[in-house]
C-alpha cells in the first residue's frame, strides 16, 4: 500500500538533489488560477510546499486536501500553522475517499502525484474525480513525460524514471512500473487541454484541462 511516511522529512531534499528548483518552478506555473476558485481539490500535496505558496499569495475558496501520509499531513499543518487558508485535510486513499455531498470543486490540483499509479489507476481515479467536478472545472496536473523524439534527452529521461520508481516502490510502495502518459489518458476521458508549460525538453509538465463537452462527463 502506498504511503510516504517513510520519506516524509527527506522528500524535500531528494527533490532538490535531482531536479534542483525545477519541480518548485513547475508547481508555480498556473498558482494563478487559485486566487479566483471557489472550491479547490488537491490531490497529494505532500508536505504542503504548495499549500505554503497559495497562502501567500491567498484565496478565499475552500481547499480539501487529500494525502495518504499521516507524516506528510502533519508537515503540511505546520506549515500552515500562521495561515488564514480554509483547508480540510483528509488523510486517505484517493481511492477511499468519499467528499461531502455539496463538495463540487472548481479547480482540481494534482502536482507530481497521478505518475506513483499505473495507466488503469489514473484512469479510474480521474472517473472518479470527474464525478465530483463542477461543470466548469479546471484540472492542474504537474509530472513528468518522456520526449517523443529519441534523442539523449529521452535515455536520460528514461534511466532517471527507472531509478525514482524503483526509489518509491521500494520505499513508498507505489504500483506503477512505468510512467502514465497523462496526455493520452486526460483527452481519452474526455478532458481537453487549455495550457501546456514545460521544463528540460517537456520532460517536467504543468496541464491545464478543461472537461471537453459536459455530455462526456462520467
Amino acid at each position: 500500500m502506498m504511503n510516504f511516511d517513510l520519506i516524509a522529512k527527506h522528500y524535500n531534499w531528494i527533490e532538490k538533489i535531482i531536479f534542483r528548483s525545477d519541480l518548485e518552478k513547475v508547481r508555480r506555473m498556473n498558482l494563478a488560477l487559485v486566487k479566483n476558485a471557489k472550491s479547490i481539490l488537491l490531490l497529494g500535496d505532500g508536505d504542503g510546499r504548495f499549500l505554503e505558496q497559495v497562502s501567500l499569495m491567498g484565496t478565499d475558496a475552500f481547499i480539501v486536501s487529500v494525502d495518504s501520509s499521516a507524516k506528510m499531513i502533519d508537515l503540511a499543518e505546520r506549515k500552515l500553522k500562521k495561515s488564514s487558508l480554509n483547508v480540510e485535510f483528509n488523510c486517505t486513499k484517493i481511492e477511499d475517499f468519499q467528499p461531502i455531498d455539496n463538495f463540487k470543486p472548481d479547480l482540481i490540483i494534482a502536482h507530481f502525484f497521478l505518475d506513483c499509479f499505473t495507466h488503469d489507476e489514473v484512469k479510474l481515479i480521474i472517473d472518479r474525480v470527474s464525478g465530483w467536478a463542477a461543470a466548469n472545472a479546471k484540472f492542474v496536473i504537474s509530472d513528468f513525460l518522456l520526449t517523443k523524439n529519441a534523442s539523449f534527452n529521452r535515455i536520460y529521461q528514461k534511466m532517471l524514471t527507472k531509478i525514482m520508481i524503483r526509489f518509491f516502490r521500494l520505499f513508498c510502495g507505489i504500483s506503477t512500473r512505468f510512467l502514465p502518459n497523462i496526455p493520452k489518458i486526460m483527452t481519452a476521458q474526455g478532458w481537453n487541454c487549455l495550457s501546456q508549460e514545460s521544463l528540460k525538453s517537456e520532460f517536467i509538465n504543468s496541464w491545464v484541462w478543461q472537461i471537453e463537452g459536459y455530455a462526456k462527463r462520467p
